[in-house]
């Protein structure tokens, strides 16, 4: 097992935690996701491990979308999932662009620190990945997405809606991977 922040174990109590901030009852997130109040307790009580699906299910119904990227980190969904960005650190969309702000700044600083470090390297010459500043860009996936999620909870902009209208103009720009239908397939 490695040694994360979050765990599987701990996943119920996240569960349960949000379900009750956000006052929902057990009966009623199970009409949402099509479970019965005692399949949600199971859940809550650690009886039953949830699925990735089903705790992602559970999340997005609650509005809770930096747990969904907890889900993501936890279940190991994805080599680049990590461990979001607390939504009280972003709870108004002012902090959230301050944070983004200030991120962007690091960022951009530690891209000129990697263009120096590509152009010094010379080939049979070992060098150490400078990893600190490839964090610096890396960090900003999880502002951006904390900001947008601040921007859902102080707004209530559909998040599904502005992500579908962003990928047709990418895809329409072709800035976006083609549609699989789209490629073309290559006679070698």
């Amino acid at each position: 097992m490695s040694n994360k922040p979050y765990s599987l174990h701990t996943i119920n109590h996240e569960m349960r935690d949000i379900r009750e901030q956000m006052s929902f009852s057990q009966s009623a997130l199970g009409k949402a996701l099509g479970r019965t109040q005692k399949q949600i307790s199971e859940i809550e009580n650690g009886l039953v491990d949830p699925t990735p699906e089903l705790a992602i299910k559970w999340f997005t119904a609650l509005g809770a979308f930096e747990h969904v990227d907890l889900v993501h980190y936890i279940y190991d969904l994805h080599p680049l999932a990590a461990a979001p960005v607390d939504p009280r650190l972003n709870e108004d969309l002012d902090r959230a662009i301050l944070n983004l702000k200030k991120q962007i700044k690091h960022a951009l600083d530690s891209i000129e620190k990697i263009e120096d470090w590509i152009s010094d390297l010379r080939p049979g010459r070992v060098t150490e990945v400078p990893m600190n500043e490839f964090k610096e860009i890396y960090d900003l996936g999880p502002g951006m997405r904390t900001t947008l999620y601040a921007l859902n909870r102080e707004f209530g902009i559909n998040l599904r809606s502005l992500s579908d209208d962003w990928t047709r103009k990418s895809l329409s720009t072709r800035v976006a991977m083609p549609r699989y239908e789209e490629r073309k397939l290559v006679n070698i």
